[in-house]
């Protein structure tokens, strides 16, 4: 396209300039004029920034259902899969656990490809809709899998043999499964961010409601996915296992159809931002030039480093951030150095700009914070094995022996008091914590990540005490502990997981590059998988280490023999640890800044 006035901007020619990019050192002076009214005008409606605010809530909203469709369908599979595995395909139990895992751990590594994909090729809205789409078609694979009887074996006869299902059986199902891997977990991590960018940050029209409303967007996203993971782990699961597993599987179908069908009809109501780039080409520059200029000494004045002042026609290409120069990490600033050879040839791979040095910068602030949520996980994640195992050895009967609580039933309660507590948080405390402090959060992604921190090391705390108490009853020959006595424990990790999970997904998203918005809510997922494999470790390593010399340890498996509270006050010491290192870095850390 030739360079020239366009038709909006020869109402305000002060806007105008030529759509190309000038590269040259950053000045003061250098910084071309802002576009006027009508262009800015001209620009919303070009580059999908709408005039009317209530768009953006309403496709919020939307964004909601879509993440309550995809992840009561995904759990609808994943919860009951060993027991499909198990009754249906008559597997052993060695082979099953091993299948789900790795159906589980390849679910949970495609968010990180996925997001990828849409940052640099796709754009966030295609990515999610040919996700889903891959997944439907998933769906129906499982669902005719189970439905139509020459996939599936016969049915075990009065406890008699069990013919084991036929490779072609196995192989129809677990590619209907792995077609749900990859589109539902390409676009699990890309919903996230592709609901947060419906909120208009850049400053063109946004009012504090609608800053109010994105502060809160990462709670309610939350809030609605435990809400579809107690819909599946109740409804759904009660469907498969007691009417009917095609039945069960095809509701699942029909979730993900429903998620499909409205997203493509409702593309006009959503804020759709094209690709900006490879997330990890622009790293790999810096890097380069770092390596040749290695030797080359830094300027005092950050204004002899080299920056792209990006002249162009606001209608043409829509504005990407620019960062300004920070004084941290001064040695990566060698790749913005201009020296005689890159006047003569200024190859991207020799000198990299400003924003290209500091987008860097801000990756190597993260990465340890994000390490601090990997351990987190390591906690978080005994809610689903050590807190169970510990409600196993429990009274289960509660109300005077009226109701019969199980133990694996007691995470279902700390979803549901993850559910409340969100909804508290936005409904009362907020509000009031932003009429006191006078500003749009209430707290921030950091302070809502310490509160997270602080509040699993408590969790871990309260078990150890409940299974010392327990233990002292056993040896004492009292009556078993009743399971009541473990509530205390969920309900405060369920204000953990709630709060670390939510500050941890609006923090990374706001700090991190604009060419990596995507992949930063898919190291939301990337974390809580290396935490759960630590975890698995942790526990072979002290099973292993204190049962050495013949000893029964801390975990034998009977565990009135064993020490789970000691297993428990390592936890409460490595999480305190933690959480003292995250306070150092989140007091130091330093934000980036946009020009």
């Amino acid at each position: 396209m030739a360079s020239g006035p366009c038709l909006f901007c020869l109402v305000c020619p002060a806007s105008y300039r030529a759509p190309d990019f000038v590269r040259r050192r950053r000045s003061p002076l250098s910084s071309p004029p802002s576009p006027g009214r009508f262009c800015r005008a001209a620009t919303t409606l070009l580059h999908g920034r709408r005039p009317r605010a209530e768009e953006p809530a309403a496709a919020a909203v939307g964004g909601r259902g879509l993440v309550f469709l995809e992840v009561a369908a995904f759990y609808g599979v994943y919860l009951n899969l060993v027991v499909y595995l198990q009754d249906v395909l008559h597997g052993d139990s060695a082979s099953n656990a091993a299948a789900v895992s790795l159906w589980a751990g390849a679910s949970y590594l495609m968010p990180v490809i996925g997001a990828a994909i849409a940052d640099t090729y796709w754009g966030k809205y295609k990515t999610v809709l040919v996700g889903l789409s891959i997944s439907l078609a998933g769906m129906v694979v499982v669902t005719a899998s189970a439905t139509v009887p020459s996939l599936r074996p016969p049915p075990c006869e009065h406890a008699a043999y069990c013919a084991p299902a036929t490779l072609t059986q196995r192989l129809v199902f677990f590619a209907g499964i792995y077609l749900c891997a990859v589109g539902t977990g390409s676009a699990k991590a890309v919903i996230v961010s592709f609901g947060a960018e419906q909120f208009d940050d850049d400053g063109i029209g946004e009012s504090a409601a609608e800053r109010e409303r994105k502060a809160s967007y990462f709670s309610w996203y939350y809030g609605v996915g435990n809400l579809a993971v107690v819909t599946s782990g109740t409804l759904l699961v009660w469907a498969e296992e007691k009417v009917s597993w095609g039945i069960g599987y095809a509701v699942c179908a029909a979730l993900v159809a429903a998620a499909v069908a409205g997203l493509a009809a409702t593309a006009p109501a959503y804020r759709i931002v094209p690709p900006v780039g490879s997330p990890l080409k622009g790293a790999c520059q810096v890097l380069v030039a770092l390596a040749h200029k290695v030797n080359v000494r830094v300027p005092e004045d950050a204004a002899e480093l080299y920056e792209e002042v990006r002249v162009k026609a606001p209608l043409l290409e829509p504005a990407r951030e620019q960062l300004e120069h920070t004084n941290q990490f001064r040695f990566v600033d060698k790749a913005a150095v201009v020296t005689g050879a890159d006047l003569e040839d200024a190859s991207p791979w020799r000198l990299c700009t400003v924003t290209q040095v500091e987008e860097v910068k801000t990756l190597l602030r993260l990465i340890p914070i994000w390490l601090t949520s990997a351990v987190y996980f390591v906690a978080n994640s005994q809610s689903q094995t050590t807190f169970v195992q510990q409600g196993t050895m429990t009274d289960s009967r509660i109300a005077g022996g009226a109701f019969s609580v199980p133990a694996a039933s007691l995470t279902s309660v700390q979803t549901v008091f993850v559910v409340a507590s969100i909804a508290l948080y936005n409904r009362a405390v907020a509000p009031a914590a932003r009429r006191f402090l006078g500003r749009a959060e209430a707290l921030t992604p950091l302070q809502l990540m310490g509160l997270g921190h602080g509040a699993v090391t408590a969790a871990v705390a309260l078990a150890a005490c409940a299974e010392a108490r327990r233990l002292a009853g056993v040896r004492a020959g009292a009556a078993p502990m009743g399971i009541a006595w473990l509530l205390p424990q969920y309900v405060v990790m369920a204000v953990s997981d709630a709060s670390l999970s939510i500050g941890q997904l609006e923090f990374f998203y706001d700090q991190a590059p604009e060419t990596m918005r995507g992949s930063s809510t898919a190291f939301y997922f990337l974390s809580c998988s290396i935490g759960n494999l630590l975890s698995s470790q942790l526990v072979t390593l002290v099973a292993s280490v204190t049962a050495a010399g013949g000893g029964k340890g801390w975990l034998p498996p009977d565990m009135d023999n064993g020490h789970l509270d000691y297993y428990f006050l390592l936890l409460v010491g490595i999480t305190a640890l933690n959480f003292v290192l995250f306070v150092y870095l989140a007091k130091n850390y330093t934000p980036k800044r946009i020009r």
